[in-house]
């Protein structure tokens, strides 16, 4: 059978940028692949690439997401196949080779997860020969920190983000243990041409999903009401996310020049 090919590293240099950040997270892409065939029209997939589904609570965030990386690579030139060509090419291998995830477990099969990608990928290419590449797009939830300092950002995936707070209060106590590990949330991009070939892999932070509940007699770190309802957060994620597959500006992945 075909194996799924792993990425090779390549790390780009550039101009330096002054808002350098050092937890820009070190992307992988396969230039020199894609310059010999750039890519021209991609299809968005419906599925995680890690085979996990999205936590319930981050589904409607993940939608909205999604919409914004359509809107954002069509900007930038490339064409987009409708959703529903993967999603029916996806369904078709479910078919075939059977589920990739045990809810009762919470694991995924390996075997089974890569034999449903091959044929999905397989499926595409006879529903539309013009489909150069899949991209993934995974919201993922995981732990940060904000910082003792006198600020208290927290930082991870080459954003910065400050303490949100809610609710009427007078203030976060002074002893508050801001170093505690609360949810956070990246965009996870994973390009994958139709032949199942790795060409480009990193990750955007996008924002916090806890903030310090005031109303609280004793004020702690909840999940928010409104979960990444920030764009211009998104946005910093997805341009992170994508960089340099397209290019940021500013972006923050490299040291200042001396």
């Amino acid at each position: 059978m075909r194996i799924i090919l792993p990425f090779l590293l390549i790390l780009l240099t550039g101009c330096g940028s002054t808002g350098y950040s050092p937890t820009a997270y070190p992307f992988q892409i396969q230039a020199e692949v894609l310059q010999e065939k750039p890519l021209k029209k991609l299809v968005l997939a419906t599925v995680n690439f890690s085979g996990e589904p999205t936590r319930g609570y981050l589904e409607k965030s993940a939608y909205r997401i999604d919409t914004l990386v359509e809107d954002y690579l069509k900007t930038n030139g490339y064409a987009l196949a409708p959703s529903y060509v993967f999603e029916n090419a996806w369904k078709q291998a479910l078919r075939t080779y059977g589920e990739i995830y045990d809810p009762t477990t919470g694991r995924v099969d390996q075997r089974t997860w890569q034999l449903v990608m091959l044929a999905t990928a397989d499926a595409l290419k006879e529903a539309d020969p013009g489909i150069d590449a899949i991209v993934f797009t995974d919201l993922i939830e995981h732990d940060v920190q904000h910082s003792g300092g006198m600020k208290h950002y927290a930082r991870w995936n080459g954003v910065t983000r400050k303490p949100d707070t809610q609710g009427p209060g007078t203030g976060v106590p002074v002893g508050f243990d801001w170093t505690q590990n609360i949810k956070g949330a990246s965009l996870a991009v994973n390009i994958y041409n139709v032949d199942m070939q790795g060409l480009f892999r990193s990750y955007g932070g996008l924002d916090t999903l806890q903030a310090i509940d005031l109303k609280m007699s004793d004020p702690a770190f909840v999940r928010k009401k409104k979960i990444l309802d920030k764009e211009s957060h998104l946005m910093e994620g997805i341009r992170l996310a994508f960089h340099p597959f397209i290019p940021m500006k500013d972006y923050p992945g490299q040291a200042p020049a001396q």
